[in-house]
């Protein structure tokens, strides 16, 4: 087994009024993500709130975070939308800052069928066929699922698609995949199921939660990599309460924003629609941080 990468779809900072903002502070962030062992940032993925961002703030943030990490850590970004013309934007976008390989989700908000997403990627892909594509699965927010069967016809049409992420409770597709193509790049994106997607052949994880517990990911994953599969799982099982109690909250963001904050990383707020947390639920994850403390980012 090869070194595991750790994937962090990292978040954004936003002020009170809803705007970007790129400053120092947030430099410090992406900073520390790397020194805390991330190898992979993936800048307007989930966690970033892409969704509710414009082009021209997509492009600034993946350019902020590439000026910022460069030659410490690779640097992915998440370039997919409703919109194919956005998409391709972004995508050439992203290309023409240094970067060979971008993530793209699933077309959402329609109930697309799978002619319509084979041709969506490969039509995107063979447009800048130098360049490289991971596919991005996330059927409960997507809406839509890429299925084994049409991952393996997107490959079979556009050799450019080298991975994919995938975001569900599935880890036997890692290697129902990977039997029929060995190199092709599968990394899980549920914080419940790492252990499960790494035991199936995974090559890491994009992990929303690392962008707080850093430390715990990376080191579930390199006892993963040393086959130390007890240590592994009971780490996995401290995983599960933390997705519980903070990164699966249903104002995840908030929730997250909340508990760096309070270590000294202030990355503003959560952009409508997202909410802001209640009084109770703070105080709910002031008691439960006492027991984690040691797997937050520093």
């Amino acid at each position: 087994m090869g070194k595991l990468k750790l994937v962090v779809p990292n978040l954004t900072k936003f002020d009170e009024s809803g705007n970007l903002v790129l400053d120092e502070e947030y430099k410090k962030f992406l900073e520390k993500l790397v020194e805390n062992g991330v190898d992979v940032l993936m800048p307007c993925g989930t966690n970033s709130e892409f969704h509710v961002m414009d082009v021209e703030e997509r492009k600034s943030l993946v350019e902020f975070v590439i000026n910022t990490v460069k030659d410490k850590a690779e640097v992915m970004p998440h370039v997919g939308s409703a919109s194919y013309k956005e998409t391709r934007i972004l995508a050439d976008h992203a290309f023409s800052l240094g970067v060979n390989r971008v993530s793209v989700v699933v077309p959402y908000y329609f109930v697309y069928d799978e002619k319509a997403l084979i041709n969506y990627f490969t039509s995107l892909a063979k447009e800048f066929p130098d360049k490289e594509f991971i596919l991005y699965n996330i059927p409960a927010f997507a809406g839509n699922t890429l299925e084994v069967d049409t991952i393996l016809k997107i490959k079979e049409k556009a050799l450019n698609v080298v991975g994919l992420k995938d975001t569900a409770t599935r880890p036997w597709v890692v290697s129902a995949i990977k039997q029929e193509i060995p190199d092709f790049i599968i990394y899980g994106g549920n914080d419940s199921t790492i252990f499960d997607y790494i035991g199936r052949g995974a090559d890491g994880h994009v992990s929303g939660s690392a962008n707080v517990f850093p430390k715990l990911v990376r080191k579930l994953l390199d006892e993963l990599e040393k086959g130390n599969y007890e240590q592994a799982f009971s780490l996995q099982v401290e995983m599960e309460e933390i997705v519980k109690n903070v990164t699966g909250h249903k104002a995840f963001v908030a929730a997250n924003k909340y508990v760096l904050k309070a270590v000294g990383f202030d990355l503003g707020f959560p952009r409508k629609p997202n909410r802001l947390l209640e009084d109770d639920e703070k105080r709910k994850i002031d008691k439960f941080l006492f027991k984690v403390k040691d797997w937050v980012i520093s």
